[in-house]
């Protein structure tokens, strides 16, 4: 065996047994290469050779680094179309996002504490005094598909990405959640079946509820999203009407589907004649400053329907979203009519003209390189947690899933954690039945080093410890 081969077999002995853990930092180049008393070469192949098992990943000025899904496999579902039935428990979450005494690490809501956020609002400000004191108000809808302005403006920032792309191909929505409604109500009947990754944002799940639609849960690797071999297989058995996935930088797992895979998919959806609908709201948050191709970069034939917003970019509060829905765009827009006539013109304007200002662009790179910064953050405190608490690294967004053994209750864990003032989301709000319910996302948009995240993180710890 080859010194570096000698090499790559210790390190992956040592990822095998945890002795290194998921995020774990592994030596420099030159410091492994001193302390085994051999050539640096040997050490960079070694760590080839890893990267290519898909044990270890590099980080652009930072080192190698163990990769999560090592030791983590996500609940693989019994492909069977299923009824929803969420009931309340996602209302409690997200009322409990808005308790200023919770530590909040259980919404998906991103750090709004920015300058571009109050620009947004100065802007939204001084367009509303306008038209307060004006003389002769513009009152009137702004009718579907939406501000021209806005929709153009957005059409400019996905040029780069869609070729072809213009205004007329978008329509403007209350957020991308109504984006995704509008989506459904379009491919779907009551009882219809839509195919969705496993695990899968609770949202997604609710509007099918709310539709009377089955959901057909497909298993999704934890770090490239959809297994594309499980579709294949539930396409050629169910009459799907429609795919409904987040391919980039996914709620909850982070997954990110590799831009390879993502003709294999559209070829899928094209042989069995189904559309796709693509959450890209977390598109924008790759960390290394990586822009992920949407799946509509690759759509030939109008069957994808690309759905997004500002609310995970920016704020939450600002419910100005946006769809391409392709060759459904007629249907898709007379449905935005008549479920809500018009979005509001004021938060269009403001919207528009905060798009035509770069601040937009450094505030993304800003928050990029925070996110990543806060993802080391939480790792490194999540080392003082028990071993079988395993998380996901994700590659973008500011989700964190963590994954216990199957005997866990994270359901417990969001009650004792709420109780000493902790929000965390449950796994089980992540299917239709409850096979994510040893698992639980953390949000880290806002999490630092100081006592108040330390103390949260080390109860919850605590709390963990007493279910193993």
């Amino acid at each position: 065996m080859k010194i570096y081969e000698q090499t790559a077999q210790l390190l992956r002995e040592q990822i095998n047994s945890r002795q290194l853990r998921p995020g774990d930092p592994l030596p420099s180049i030159r410091e492994l290469a001193a302390r085994l008393k051999i050539g640096r070469n040997s050490v960079i192949h070694a760590y080839m050779l890893l990267e290519d098992e898909q044990l270890i990943e590099p980080r652009p000025r930072s080192g190698y680094f163990v990769r999560s899904h090592n030791t983590v496999q996500i609940a693989e579902p019994q492909p069977q179309p299923r009824k929803v039935e969420m009931g309340a428990l996602a209302l409690d979450i997200i009322g409990a996002a808005e308790n200023a005494r919770l530590v909040p690490l259980g919404s998906a809501d991103p750090d709004a504490r920015c300058s571009a956020r109050q620009f947004f609002f100065r802007r939204l400000a001084r367009l509303a005094r306008q038209a307060a004191e004006s003389d002769r108000p513009n009152s009137h809808y702004v009718a579907p598909p939406g501000h021209r302005e806005l929709r153009r403006q957005l059409a400019r920032r996905y040029q780069p990405l869609i070729a072809g792309l213009g205004a007329d191909d978008i329509v403007i929505t209350n957020g991308a959640q109504e984006a995704i409604t509008l989506a459904l109500l379009t491919l779907a009947r009551p009882g219809d079946i839509v195919a969705v990754e496993s695990p899968c944002f609770y949202g997604s799940l609710h509007c099918i509820e709310a539709l009377g639609l089955r959901a057909l849960e497909i298993p999704s690797h934890p770090r490239d999203g959809l297994d594309l071999g499980a579709l294949e297989q539930v396409l050629g058995r169910w009459p799907v009407k429609a795919l409904l996935l987040n391919p980039s930088f996914s709620n909850p797992t982070g997954a990110c589907m590799p831009d390879t895979a993502k003709p294999e998919l559209l070829r899928l959806a094209a042989a069995y004649d189904i559309s796709v609908i693509e959450d890209d709201v977390f598109g924008e948050l790759g960390h290394q400053g990586n822009r992920p191709l949407p799946l509509k970069a690759f759509d030939q034939d109008g069957r994808v329907m690309l759905c997004s917003s500002l609310s995970k970019t920016l704020d939450s509060d600002i419910r100005v979203g946006w769809m391409m829905p392709g060759r459904h765009f007629d249907q898709v827009n007379y449905l935005k009519y008549v479920t809500t006539l018009a979005s509001p013109g004021l938060l269009q304007q403001t919207t528009a003209e905060f798009l035509a200002d770069n601040r937009y662009e450094r505030h993304l790179r800003q928050i990029r390189r925070r996110y990543q910064q806060r993802l080391e953050l939480l790792l490194a405190a999540l080392r003082g947690w028990p071993a079988e608490a395993v998380p996901l690294v994700p590659r973008g967004g500011f989700l964190c899933w963590i994954e216990l053994p199957a005997h866990f209750d994270g359901d417990r864990l969001y009650r004792e954690a709420q109780q000493a003032g902790i929000g965390i989301t449950p796994g089980s709000l992540f299917a239709s039945d409850q096979r994510f319910r040893h698992c639980f996302r953390l949000n880290y948009s806002t999490f630092d080093d100081s006592p108040l995240y330390r103390d949260a993180i080390r109860t919850l710890g605590d709390l963990i410890r007493e279910q193993l």
